[in-house]
Formats: C-alpha cells, sequence, structure tokens
C-alpha cells in the first residue's frame, strides 16, 4: 500500500478565529439573509461591528464567489486599518489569509498570516499569536516544508497549553485536538511514526473528554489506525477504525462514512481480504457520489482498479480506471479553472500591491517634499536667526566698544585734565616762584647799586660784575624756566599762533604766552625785567599785529581762546 495513498485518509485541520468580537450568532446567519449583513456592515458607525460584519460576509462566500469573497475580506482590513485598532486589524488580516487559504494560494496566505503574527507579537497576544501559528503550521505542510510546519505546529501547540492551564472554560483545549492532529500527520508523512501516534493519540484523549467534538474525534481515530496499518499492527488499527466508523454512522456524517470505508477496505487490503476490501470501496464510491466529493471518489476508484488489477480482473479494473481516469480529468479541469482563476486573482493581487506601493511611494514622496520644504524653511529661519543674534551681538559689541572707549577716552581726558592742571598749577608756581626770586634779585641789584656809591672804585668795579651777573643770570634763568612749563601745558600754542601771525619777533611771542596766561604787566615786568610801562606800550604794538585794534575783544581773551 503507497504512503501517497495513505495520505488521502488523512484530513488537515484549519483554525479559525470565532466570537472574537461579538457571540456566535451572526456566524450562524443562512446565506439568504447576506443582503441584510452587507448593509449592517454599510450603515454601522461601530468599526469593529463592521469589520466582523464583513469578515462573516467574507467566510460565506469564500465557497461559491472567491471574488466577492476577496471584495469583503479587503474591505475588513482597510476598514481595520482606520480604526486604528491593532486586534481589529489583526482579525482582518486573518480572516483575509484564511480565504486565500481555502483557495489554496498558500503564498498569499502567507502574506497576511505573517503580517498577523507581526501585530500579535506587538501587542503580546498569545492566543492570536497561537493561532496564526497554526495556521501557517498548515500553510508549510500544504506546501510540503514539512521541518518548517513542524515547527510552527509545536509553537502554537505550546501557546495552546500555557492557554488552557488558566482558562477555566478550557477554549484552548478544543483548538489543541487541531494541532495535534496536523502535527501527527506531519510526522506521518515524513515517517516518523512513534511522533505521529504521539500527536494522534495525545488528540484522542483530549477529544474524548470534550463533549460535541466526535467528528473530530472519528478523524483522529482514521488517521491513528491508518499509521497501524503502515506499521503492520493490524489488530491495533481494526478497533481504532471501527471506532471512527461506528462515531460517523452515529453522527449520520456521510462524508466521514465514505473516508471510514475507505480505510477499511485499506485495512482489507493489508490483512489480505480482497473481497471485503472491494465491499468497502463500492460503498464508500456510492457515499462519495452522494455527497458529490469528486476528490474522495477519485482516491477510492482509484484503490478499486489497483485491487481488480491485483486480483487479475481485467476487465472490473479497466472499468473503474476508465472510471477513475473521468473523474481524475474533470478533478484536472476544475484544477485548472482553479489555477486561472489563481492566476487571474494573483494578478489582480499583484496589480492592487503595486498600486498601493506606488502610491505609498507618491504619499512618501510627498512627506520627502514636505520634509525637505519644511528643513529649508527651518534652515532660513535659522539662519535668519543667527544672523540676527550675530548682528545684534555684532550691535551690542560695538556698543560696548563704544561705551569702553568712551570710558576709556573719559578716563584719558580726565587723566589729561589732571595732568593739565597739574603742569599748570607748577607752571603757575614755577612762575610765582620766578617773579619772587627776580624781585628778590632786583632788590639785591638795587641795593648793591645803593651801596656801590660810598665803595672803593676797586670793589665798584667788582660790585657792577656782579650785578651784571644777577641780571643776565636772571634774564636767562626765568625765560628758559617758562619756556619749558608752558610748552608742556600749551604745546600747540606757538604754531596756531604762527599761522595766525607769522611776522611776530620773539619778544612779542613771549608776551603771548604771558598773555595766555593771564599775568599782569607788573608780572611780565617781573620775570623779563622791563618797566611795567614798557610792557603796556608792546602790548599796545601786540594788538594791532593781531588785527585787535578798533575791536572790543581784549587781548587776553584773544590769546585764550588760541
Amino acid at each position: 500500500m503507497s504512503k501517497i495513498i495513505l495520505m488521502g485518509m488523512v484530513r488537515l485541520w484549519l483554525i479559525f478565529f470565532t466570537g472574537l468580537f461579538f457571540c456566535t450568532t451572526i456566524a450562524a446567519q443562512e446565506p439568504a439573509k447576506i443582503d441584510s449583513l452587507r448593509y449592517l456592515a454599510e450603515t454601522t458607525t461601530s468599526d469593529s461591528a463592521a469589520v466582523y460584519l464583513m469578515v462573516q460576509i467574507s467566510q460565506t462566500y469564500s465557497s461559491t464567489d472567491i471574488q466577492d469573497a476577496l471584495v469583503y475580506a479587503e474591505k475588513a482590513v482597510s476598514r481595520a486599518k482606520e480604526s486604528a485598532q491593532k486586534s481589529l486589524e489583526a482579525y482582518a488580516l486573518f480572516n483575509m489569509g484564511n480565504v486565500y487559504f481555502e483557495q489554496g494560494m498558500m503564498e498569499l496566505a502567507l502574506q497576511y498570516y505573517f503580517e498577523c503574527l507581526r501585530i500579535h507579537n506587538e501587542t503580546g497576544g498569545e492566543k492570536g499569536q497561537a493561532y496564526v501559528m497554526a495556521n501557517v503550521g498548515a500553510v508549510y505542510l500544504q506546501l510540503k516544508q514539512f521541518d518548517q510546519s513542524r515547527e510552527y505546529f509545536e509553537n502554537a501547540l505550546a501557546y495552546f497549553e500555557r492557554l488552557d492551564m488558566n482558562d477555566s472554560l478550557a477554549q484552548p483545549a478544543r483548538l489543541m485536538g487541531p494541532v495535534l492532529n496536523n502535527l501527527g500527520i506531519v510526522c506521518q508523512t515524513m515517517e516518523d511514526y512513534p511522533c505521529a501516534i504521539n500527536y494522534y493519540s495525545r488528540g484522542i484523549s483530549l477529544m474524548r473528554i470534550l463533549p460535541g467534538y466526535e467528528q473530530q474525534l472519528a478523524m483522529l481515530l482514521n488517521n491513528l489506525g491508518s499509521v497501524y496499518v503502515l506499521q503492520g499492527k493490524t489488530d491495533q488499527a481494526l478497533d481504532l477504525i471501527k471506532e471512527a466508523f461506528v462515531i460517523r454512522k452515529n453522527n449520520d456524517d456521510l462524508s466521514g462514512l465514505a473516508q471510514s470505508h475507505r480505510m477499511l477496505a485499506e485495512y482489507y487490503v493489508a490483512v489480505g481480504d480482497r473481497q471485503r476490501a472491494i465491499q468497502n470501496l463500492n460503498l464508500g464510491h456510492k457515499l462519495a457520489l452522494q455527497v458529490g466529493s469528486m476528490s474522495l471518489d477519485s482516491e477510492i476508484l482509484k484503490l478499486l482498479y489497483e485491487v481488480y488489477q491485483n486480483e487479475q480482473i481485467a476487465d472490473s479494473a479497466l472499468k473503474y480506471y476508465i472510471k477513475y481516469s473521468d473523474i481524475n480529468e474533470e478533478l484536472n479541469q476544475e484544477a485548472a479553472l482553479k489555477e486561472l482563476k489563481h492566476l487571474e486573482i494573483k494578478a489582480q493581487y499583484e496589480e492592487n500591491a503595486k498600486r498601493v506601493q506606488e502610491e505609498q511611494k507618491r504619499k512618501e514622496q510627498r512627506y520627502l517634499l514636505a520634509g525637505i520644504g519644511l528643513l529649508l524653511t527651518l534652515a532660513i529661519l535659522g539662519l535668519l536667526y543667527f544672523l540676527s543674534q550675530s548682528r545684534n551681538r555684532r550691535l551690542r559689541l560695538e556698543k560696548e566698544n563704544i561705551h569702553l572707549n568712551a570710558q576709556n577716552l573719559e578716563l584719558q581726558n580726565a587723566n589729561l585734565e589732571k595732568e593739565l592742571s597739574l603742569k599748570k598749577k607748577e607752571m603757575a608756581t614755577n612762575v610765582m616762584y620766578q617773579i619772587q626770586k627776580n624781585e628778590l634779585i632786583h632788590d639785591i641789584v638795587k641795593k648793591m647799586q645803593k651801596h656801590s656809591i660810598a665803595a672803593q672804585k676797586q670793589d665798584k668795579l667788582w660790585v657792577y660784575e656782579i650785578i651784571r651777573d644777577l641780571e643776565k643770570t636772571q634774564d636767562m634763568s626765568v625765560w628758559d624756566e617758562f619756556e619749558i612749563r608752558f610748552q608742556q601745558v600749551h604745546s600747540e600754542f606757538y604754531t596756531r599762533l604762527n599761522n595766525i601771525s607769522p611776522d611776530l619777533s620773539v619778544n612779542e611771542r613771549r608776551l603771548c604766552a604771558f598773555l595766555k596766561l593771564n599775568m599782569t604787566s607788573k608780572e611780565i615786568s617781573s620775570i623779563t625785567g622791563q618797566t611795567p610801562r614798557t610792557i603796556d606800550v608792546a602790548r599796545t604794538r601786540l594788538r594791532k599785529k593781531l588785527n585787535l585794534t578798533n575791536t572790543d575783544q581784549g587781548l587776553v581773551e584773544y590769546l585764550s581762546g588760541i
């Protein structure tokens, strides 16, 4: 008995979300009421209600109209994303994956399952993670990637076991049955029979204690029986196969009974009872026709052909081979049409994805341009602010420098004024000293001249010589000292005076200096040794040279302004 034939007996379970947001009464609606469901979905203001209703509509259409099923599944995803509710988005994505899975479009199903799993990983929803991992495992099983399939099934099982410990309603326990069954299928396909027996047995033990899961129990029993048949443990296999048969008969499960008859035929072929094998295959053939399962009927007809061929009953073998070929050709045509439909759906999906990608690209470009514009605006504003701050800082520094320079200038002026005042005081003191000294010398000279009359001739010569030296010393020392002091205080006076009247004599220039200091004729006379009358005459001549004759301006006042 070939492994390929046996694998037709095992059935894969897919796990669906049910009652995630509402109770299950809506899910039980008849297809005839789909218009009312559509109306409710389009008019409700609740995102959760709208998404749930759209999912129910897509599930209703999934077995009859794949296009409508996809339309409402996509609407559910779009509405869920707009709601910004992550759990709602995950629910819609999971349904989208289920629709593609049911149509055999495994690659597309994986894309939505992984997106859903990403959201559950971010939000920490362990139950959601378990659901998605179980269905990802089923996808990999269909793609015959058994190692990956087993990894995801085992991860899902670990989640369900952990959840079961904290769930008083044992809700995750009923979901562990499908995962255990699928793990058994993976191990059986990989010819790891002890592993398959372990998972099938655990599933059977679990389903026995949960009421209402008789069909699932029968499937596990039938699959475990198939493993024992492969191992040649026919006695153990028969009890399991018969128990599954009784359960299906009691539940009037015609499709399941057809599977049980097929499994019984496998058993009888294994033990060499060809007659009973044929009887069960014929019964299974009738039931398969009755339920309209061409794929199951194809498996049974193929097995009938192989049994008759092995018994060398050529006419019957040919009869069932022709029937098998006809139904297989019909299945191939359906598969081809389905594949064309898949290609059309995939093309639409790729077109929609391309459109979404282009829209996203345009949106990103708009965001990029807006961002660049914002950055440029901020850069310009920042530059203007920087320039403004720099200008303000420069102006502030310039103002501070001006203020400091003004302070320095004031300080310098104050120092100069102090220095000038000090020099003026020194000069005034010196002038007064010179005046007093000259007066003293003058008095001494007069006294000596007075006493020289009574002196002897020899003494007179000596006295006149002393008087001459004193007068000479008086003229030179007084003027030299005065000249130095005056230049220190009024350094530019002579230059300006020379510009006004360049034909002034040395004595007139000296007289101007004395008058600049507001000295009287008597004081000037004391310094120069001239009589006050001589000084007054000199002042008159000086007024004339300075063009002050016939003016009300005084000579001292005029010279003070130079």
